[in-house]
């Protein structure tokens, strides 16, 4: 008997400074976006009515974040209000069978990626990548920021206990429709929010939590699937490399694995780099979608959008 074909929503946040990046994005996974099965939303979190007007016209559904735990939406941003909206996709697009998170700041080089969420998501109800590689440097004063906000959010034991696992990154992740793991979710946030009193970044923490406590429980049950961080790079963790025969960003040591994802997450979006090549030299560049040694890529954030801005960090 054949199956039916598994209805996928991609889902974004976006505000009017990152609106470059988004476009990006969207360009690095044009053929996903082209198939029949498969659609788009995006958070509206300060779009101006060009912004709107483009996403209509690529058939990407437009909607804005809600307040959820009893919370006041008037009380927040609306770009701290798209975090605590994502355990709750499927509420807010339903009908579809798997949905995929993807950070404005991030862009494809392999759509195979998206494969691997796809049956990671099938297989255990959610994947996710870790951010656990030798090519990323060690950063103390990171290390001692989670540490912090896991002991505010859920107490020094369990704070030791996900110290002690590798960190994951909720800039992409892929979850079937009705998976347990958007309940638990939900439930860690909700007790870090009260507990903290604040949201960020207790939306990615609290999936960790969620994500840990059935493997500290012993339970024989998968958590979920946890991928390699090539598909979820952190540029600014490790600076990638060059690969001259592949033509494409790699890890930045050998046997220099192509990166599927790029994440320009901090200070990525706005920092040139200094990009060693396989090959031997370096260039100077950019970490955006189509950046090259012969064509060192440009900020895609212009001065007019290049201040700060809170959406998808």
């Amino acid at each position: 008997m054949k199956t039916a074909t598994p209805r996928i929503l991609i889902v974004s946040a976006c505000d009017w400074r990152f609106m470059p990046l988004l476009r990006d994005m969207m360009a690095s996974i044009a053929p996903m976006l082209a198939r029949d099965d498969v659609a788009m939303a995006c958070f509206d979190i300060g779009l101006n009515d060009a912004d709107r007007a483009w996403l209509m016209q690529s058939g990407v559904q437009i909607t804005k974040p809600s307040a959820h735990f009893g919370l006041k939406a008037e009380d927040y941003s609306p770009a701290l209000l798209s975090f605590l909206a994502r355990p709750f996709l499927p509420e807010y697009f339903p009908g579809h069978d798997i949905y995929i998170w993807i950070d404005s700041d991030v862009w494809l080089q392999n759509l195979d990626v998206l494969t691997r969420y796809i049956n990671g998501a099938t297989e255990t109800g959610f994947a996710v990548t870790h951010e656990s590689d030798p090519g990323y440097r060690l950063q103390p004063w990171l290390l001692g920021w989670t540490a912090k906000h896991f002991v505010l959010g859920y107490g020094p034991l369990s704070a030791g206990y996900l110290l002690s696992q590798r960190h994951l990154n909720a800039g992409m992740f892929a979850a079937i429709a009705g998976a347990p793991q958007w309940k638990a979710w939900a439930q860690r946030y909700q007790a870090a929010i009260q507990r903290s009193g604040a949201l960020v970044p207790h939306d990615q923490f609290a999936l960790n939590h969620a994500l840990y406590r059935p493997a500290a429980r012993k339970t024989p049950a998968a958590a979920a699937t946890f991928l390699d961080p090539s598909n979820n790079w952190i540029c600014d963790r490790g600076v990638p490399m060059w690969h001259d025969t592949k033509r494409a960003f790699c890890k930045p040591y050998a046997p220099f694995e192509i990166i599927g994802a790029m994440h320009l997450a901090g200070p990525a979006k706005r920092r040139r780099y200094t990009i060693r090549r396989t090959g031997g030299g370096a260039f100077e560049t950019f970490l955006v979608r189509g950046a090259c040694p012969e064509h060192p890529g440009q900020s895609v954030l212009t001065a007019e959008n290049n201040a700060p801005a809170a959406a998808a960090a």
